[in-house]
């Protein structure tokens, strides 16, 4: 968020340049460094924040660290959890490590499988987002999705003879985007079939998809559309002028704000919620490419833009949030405590309080709250200032530096009481936020030293809310009071097995369980409208002194070992056999399972041995800190560091789910690992956290 001085500072520069028919060039995105490359980039590609390019023999990183040498390489794409790197070099396909100089992990070409005629070469590649595939393009129109474990085919996707000469794969891994000249072919990944053809009327030469999966950005040299997913239908277009150009789409991480190379040697930001550009950023040289970059650890983003021989990385965090999704995530989670049973609170006072018309005022009353919060105090920032006087309304308009003006009722016999603004005074501001996502007052009493009176402007009320039957994250009440009566019995069962292992003295009250339950609207990969129910159990030992009789002893992973962990999969095991939650677990039901598994910050003395119960794992995605990584842990490497004991843990969890839960057996499940280091010591610090999440739950 910019600071106090620069959105005034924004607001002169605006006017200015606005006065002489000027671009505004605002410090938004500002210049951070630049990394020489000892010769031409002529390939690049990025993973979160880590990126790779190739120099012509060298694939390097963004210091110029040799990753691999190999001439006449026509494409790169990294892996997302940064282990490896896949490099097309004629008709062959090499994976590398990313981490040790010239380390081939596999080779392969054109699968036998699928016919030996000849000139089948691959031209383009990308990973899924989750790094469990690799996509192939081949000369001869299929698409091959490989594994990434030992890169065998898994199926192929195929259209017409003609290849794709560049993919692209939505953060949600729904969506494949696969680039036909001036033909765009949208494949459903899940259902493997061609969802939607886009033709533009020159090739395309870049692809973005939103980190949400609700948008994507293509460009052509004269043409820059963004599509809404859900029905493939154009949100926004803009056209090149003269001999202007676009290319290179990249959007933000919160979705508001997309990059692109505009012209050949101009970096545009666009503002998606205003459809503004709000800055054009004039680059020394051409720019080859670009990409936003965000880095999960510091908490910050940047642009990368390529230049012929150099790296260049702007400081995006100038940028303003995505203020409405801020707002929205604090409201659905208020809405949701809101409209469960309060304790002592009877049916007949429960439906009196929770239905569809209280509903609306309180998750106004939420938005106006957490819109009020996050604005702070920006009155004191807006300078505001006494504007025209209508005198048929006898509306006294108060104007401000950014935010919209608001008009206050005052009669014409006090219009001469307001000569001086430093006699004003403003308060109780409540917010709201526009559909550009910016601040606008609701409400403000402002008071008048000079003659002591209060003028009041309320908009609270006036400016109705978007119809929430039809938001996309709009939930039914009904659902949401099965949900709230599911938990409700999901605590009575929790409470009866914790109760059960006290008096077996397998736990005690150090040992804390706790299961909630959510009902989340989505979008699934067809465009229609699901409900995901999130179920999520988790516990943790609060007290040192018992962790290591209650929890994992130190070192140890065998879920069985952790009367804690073996008590929460007797919950779990009942109330997906036998209680509520059995009933959505039908045949072929999607499920999505994050473990989540930790250990503490003693350090690991030499090498835990690890008996291989659970098999062996090289470059295994998980993610810790919200970052993709690979994991490696075998038989043979043991476990010598935390990050490898906390993943075992959550192994641990998932080989006792799938051998244990019958309904589980019969789902499609989505096993995802989570884990969590503590910087301290002690076994308090070790814990699991296990959420479901059984999508598109209350299909009928």
């Amino acid at each position: 968020m910019r600071t106090n001085n620069f959105n005034i500072l924004r607001t002169l520069l605006f006017l200015f340049f606005y006065t002489f028919s000027q671009i505004a060039v605002l410090a938004q995105v500002e210049f951070s460094k630049d990394f020489p490359a000892a010769k031409e980039i002529k390939v690049f590609d990025n993973a979160s924040f880590r990126l790779v390019y190739y120099s012509e023999p060298e694939v390097n990183t963004y210091r110029d660290r040799m990753v691999v040498s190999k001439k006449n390489i026509s494409a790169i794409a990294l892996n997302p959890t940064g282990s490896s790197l896949a490099v097309i070099q004629k008709d062959k396909i090499f994976i590398y490590s990313f981490l040790h100089v010239s380390e081939k992990l596999f080779e392969f070409k054109y699968p036998s499988e699928l016919g030996k005629k000849p000139k089948r070469f691959p031209v383009a590649l990308a990973y899924s987002k989750d790094a469990r595939n690799l996509l192939v393009s081949f000369s001869s129109g299929e698409i091959v999705v490989f594994d990434t474990r030992e890169y065998k085919m898994q199926y192929v996707l195929r259209n017409d003879d003609v290849p794709a000469n560049s993919l692209y794969i939505s953060q949600n891994n729904y969506f494949v985007a696969a680039v036909k000249g001036s033909d765009i072919d949208i494949w459903n990944f899940e259902a493997k079939t061609v969802r939607k053809k886009i033709k533009m009327d020159k090739p395309v030469n870049g692809i973005a998809f939103s980190p949400d999966g609700s948008m994507m950005a293509a460009t052509s040299v004269n043409k820059l559309y963004i599509f809404n997913t859900r029905d493939w239908e154009i949100m926004q277009s803009y056209d090149a002028k003269g001999n202007e150009s676009f290319t290179s789409p990249s959007f933000g991480a919160d979705d508001k704000y997309l990059a692109f190379v505009h012209d050949t040697t101009k970096i545009a930001i666009l503002n998606v919620r205003k459809k503004d550009i709000t800055q054009e950023i004039a680059e020394k040289e051409a720019v080859k490419s670009l990409s936003f970059l965000r880095e999960e650890a510091s908490n910050k983003e940047y642009i990368i833009s390529i230049r012929p021989k150099s790296v260049v990385y702007w400081n995006a965090n100038g940028l303003n949030p995505f203020y409405g999704k801020i707002i929205n995530q604090e409201v659905d989670k208020k809405m949701n405590e809101w409209v469960k049973m309060m304790q002592d609170e009877t049916m007949e006072d429960y439906k009196i309080r929770v239905n569809e018309e209280n509903r609306a005022k309180q998750m106004e009353v939420f938005m106006q709250e957490a819109a009020t919060s996050l604005a702070g105090d920006r009155i004191a920032i807006e300078n505001p200032f006494v504007g025209e006087y209508n005198n048929e309304s006898n509306l006294l308009a108060i104007n401000f530096t950014s935010l919209p003006p608001i008009g206050i009722a005052v009669p014409s016999s006090e219009l001469a009481d307001f000569g001086d603004n430093s006699k004003l005074k403003f308060n109780n501001a409540v917010y709201m936020l526009n559909d550009e996502d910016e601040f606008v007052l609701a409400y403000i009493e402002v008071t008048n030293e000079v003659n002591n009176k209060v003028y009041i402007y309320d908009n609270i009320g006036r400016t109705r809310l978007t119809a929430i039957e039809t938001d996309v994250n709009f939930v039914p009440l009904e659902i949401l009071q099965i949900a709230n009566q599911e938990e409700i019995n999901l605590q009575t069962v929790k409470e009866d097995i914790v109760e059960q292992s006290k008096q077996e003295n397998l736990i005690t009250e150090n040992t804390q369980i706790n299961v909630k339950t959510e009902v989340v609207a989505d979008v699934d990969a067809d465009g229609n409208k699901i409900f995901n129910y999130l179920v999520d159990y988790q516990y943790e030992v609060i007290n040192k002194e018992f962790s290591e009789k209650e929890d994992f002893p130190p070192g140890a992973y065998n879920i069985q070992r952790s009367n804690a962990a073996m008590s929460l999969m007797k919950i779990i095991k009942s109330s997906f056999e036998e209680g509520d939650f059995a009933k959505y677990m039908k045949d072929g039901k999607r499920v999505k399972i994050t473990i989540t598994g930790s250990a503490d910050g003693t350090p690991i003395r030499g090498k835990i041995p690890y008996s291989g119960i659970y098999g062996d794992f090289t470059d295994e995605p998980y993610r810790q800190n919200n970052e993709l990584n690979a994991m490696t842990v075998t038989k043979t490497t043991g476990i010598t560091q935390n990050p490898q004991l906390a993943f075992i843990r959550a192994v641990s969890v998932k080989d006792y789910l799938e051998n244990n839960i019958s309904t589980l057996q019969n789902t499609q499940n989505d096993f995802n690992f989570n884990i969590e280091v503590s910087e301290e010591r002690g076994g308090e610090f070790r814990r699991i956290d296990i959420k479901f999440t059984i999508i598109n739950a209350f299909e009928q």
